[in-house]
């Protein structure tokens, strides 16, 4: 995932839109950390999917839909 996002953000080409179902699982701390960073940085829209609180209150998110 971390190469995806390095490609995509030096890319001049950059989408207007990331979904990211459970970006964070299976991560390190240093990656999730990285990813983190990449997405507060992104200009564009993001729809993630996740049960990390942590990561998803670092990013920023504006609007939120909790399912039970």
């Amino acid at each position: 995932m971390r190469l995806a996002f390095c490609c995509l953000m030096i890319s001049n080409n950059t989408p207007d839109m990331f979904i990211l179902d459970e970006p964070t699982n299976n991560l390190d701390i240093q990656s999730i950390e990285i990813i983190t960073a990449t997405i507060k940085n992104y200009a564009g829209t993001v729809i993630a999917i996740s049960h990390d609180n942590y990561f998803i209150q670092e990013i920023g998110v504006e609007q939120c839909i909790l399912l039970s």
